[in-house]
């Protein structure tokens, strides 16, 4: 199951929902990624895989990120919406099911709080990745811990 959290806060102008910490955790994010699983992502047969997750409360305001593989497998963000589109609750509800192993995205999907708009097999592609993806969060979200001074919630 996953209980719903909010960012924590210190005293200043920056916390987990502000646009300038999660473009920041996004980039740390990406190039760890990048650097240690573009492998994983070809053998998972992502290449040339485009994805919208649509989110009404994703920092920046835009309803909604986009990002895709490229043919080496390299991860990137991209303004256009993607092939394949899901959409969920909350921003916070995204972040636990990323970052929480004990967090049921299948118990999510059947309460719909989750709901695939488009192609939701592909994003079955991802799924199995998500190990790798929750060691990467950890990695952005301590640096953006440290570069912002942070402090948040556990699975924040």
């Amino acid at each position: 199951s996953c209980s719903r959290k909010k960012a924590g806060k210190k005293a200043g102008k920056h916390n987990l929902k502000s646009a300038e910490v999660y473009e920041f955790w996004h980039v740390v994010w990406t190039d760890y990624l990048n650097e240690h699983y573009r492998e994983q992502f070809l053998r998972a047969g992502l290449a040339d895989h485009t994805f919208t997750e649509r989110v009404p409360d994703v920092p920046g305001g835009k309803g909604q990120f986009n990002y895709g593989y490229g043919h080496d497998g390299s991860l990137y963000f991209m303004e256009e919406e993607g092939k394949d589109v899901i959409e969920y609750d909350s921003y916070a509800l995204g972040i636990q099911m990323l970052a929480d192993e004990n967090c049921n995205v299948g118990e999510q999907i059947k309460n719909g709080n989750v709901r695939f708009i488009r192609n939701g097999r592909d994003f079955a592609k991802i799924a199995l990745l998500r190990p790798l993806q929750r060691e990467a969060y950890r990695v952005a979200i301590e640096a953006a811990k440290k570069k912002f001074d942070l402090e948040l919630p556990k699975y924040w």
